[in-house]
């Protein structure tokens, strides 16, 4: 009898709660600009207003050009600059850097906290979305979790019960033995397809595969496989890629090294993460495939110097943003200036990314395991010769471009998600100001009112 009454209440309230959802969704708001940057690589405009209703942009334009509806919530925003929310074009929610000694096996230490208790698990995934999001993250682009933290994160950032970015989703990664354990390893081309048919199933929003040329963990770490080789055979390349096409997903792939990015490209995939060697005959490669890449620079050149006592500089101490961006930017700058090796792959790198923008190659940015610092990744394209607008247009409208999420976010236009930030200052002008985010808004919902720990 108990469970009838409360089925009852259940259908008594159903509609009430349903009318309030929709009549939030329905509100009008306008965002007055001091400086507007729309994310299309267009420079900034003076006195803008942005229209949203419901969860999307209505109209968005010069103040004296752009009418406010009667009856509009107004949100003065006359000193920022407002901008499109930031993409993290690579991340792992419940995953940090490698924090342990150094060595050939590091990537062991950080695969450690795969295993740990879902539960743990799931609340460092809670935190680092809330660091990505008060820094500007607006759109996460997952890459890889296990044990389905991705989606039980979505599902809880959805219902409200969490505040998070906007989640694209991949589920686990997909690689032959040879990979990241522990992950299950998938071989042989139909068990590929099976992989993908069940990463659909679940909600995957796109495929994620990681290619190798060489051994990257256990005795044999860094051990290379036959000139010409990765981890993946063409045929299982072709299958997955082939699968998730049909289903109507796009697929990205981890490729470091020159040979696995080719053999990505070729292969048809969609997207690369990291790219770190852009070879001329690369460079051809993107060109030929019209694809792009996410460009990793903190994880890959400084992760390892982070430990335990930075990550809780982060959650304990930080009091928002700009402090942690300011606490890692010393730790990188320490490391580069007492490596010499690091200082010439940082003027090869360089000169790598720039012939790649001169060339039309999308690129956007993304943290992987270094939550928060999305700012540090849009630095380093400045410090590679793009202008700050160039290098903002790969957190928005450039980065939703390499990914294929530009019919969604990435700019501000009419009908796209408003997903919105302020920054008190002028980032197309001096990228550092990027650390002062001062208003954050994900699909017509605000978060600017949450502590920063």
């Amino acid at each position: 009898m108990r469970s009838l009454r409360i089925s009852l209440m259940s259908l008594i309230l159903l509609p009430i709660c349903l009318g309030a959802v929709a009549a939030g969704a329905q509100e009008r708001i306008a965002i007055k600009a001091g400086r507007l940057i729309d994310g299309t690589g267009a420079a900034a405009i003076e006195k803008a207003v942005v229209i949203v209703h419901g969860e999307r942009i209505e109209a968005v334009g010069k103040a004296s050009s752009t009418e406010i509806p009667r009856g509009t919530r107004v949100i003065d925003l006359s000193s920022d600059t407002v901008m499109p929310g930031l993409i993290d074009g690579h991340s792992h929610p419940s995953i940090r850097a490698y924090t342990g000694d150094k060595g050939p096996n590091e990537l062991l230490t950080e695969i450690g906290l795969m295993e740990e208790p879902s539960a743990m698990q799931a609340a460092r995934g809670v935190r680092d979305l809330r660091v990505d999001l008060l820094s500007g993250v607006t759109s996460d682009y997952v890459v890889g979790e296990l044990g389905d933290n991705d989606l039980y994160l979505k599902q809880m950032a959805d219902a409200g019960v969490i505040p998070a970015p906007r989640m694209y989703l991949s589920g686990s990664w997909i690689m032959p033995t040879g990979g990241y354990s522990p992950e299950p390893e998938t071989n042989g081309p139909w068990a590929m397809r099976i992989a993908v048919r069940k990463h659909f199933e679940q909600g995957a929003h796109h495929i994620k595969i990681l290619l190798s040329s060489s051994m990257p963990t256990g005795p044999n770490a860094g051990h290379p496989y036959a000139p010409g080789a990765t981890n993946f055979t063409k045929e299982e390349l072709d299958a997955v890629v082939d699968e998730a096409h049909r289903l109507g997903l796009k697929v990205t792939a981890h490729a470091i090294d020159a040979y696995s990015i080719r053999f990505a490209l070729e292969g048809g995939v969609d997207s690369i993460q990291h790219a770190n060697d852009l070879t001329p005959e690369v460079v051809a490669s993107f060109l030929k495939s019209h694809a792009g890449f996410i460009n990793t620079y903190v994880t890959m050149m400084h992760a390892s110097s982070f430990t335990p006592q930075d990550w809780h500089f982060l959650d304990a101490e930080a009091n928002n943003p700009q402090e942690w961006v300011d606490h890692a930017r010393d730790l990188a700058n320490r490391d580069i200036a007492k490596d010499q090796s690091l200082q010439e792959y940082l003027r090869k790198r360089y000169a790598q990314l720039k012939l790649a923008k001169d060339k039309g190659i999308p690129i956007g940015v993304g943290t992987d395991d270094m939550h928060g610092l999305l700012d540090l990744e849009i630095e380093h394209l400045v410090n590679a010769g793009f202008t700050p607008l160039e290098a903002i247009g790969a957190a928005t409208g450039m980065g939703a471009k390499v990914l294929d999420i530009d019919k969604e976010v990435g700019t501000l236009e009419t009908g796209k998600y408003a997903d919105i930030i302020s920054i008190r200052g002028r980032p197309d002008e001096n990228i550092r100001d990027l650390g002062k985010v001062n208003f954050v808004m994900v699909g017509g919902k605000i978060y600017s009112g949450l502590s920063f720990r």
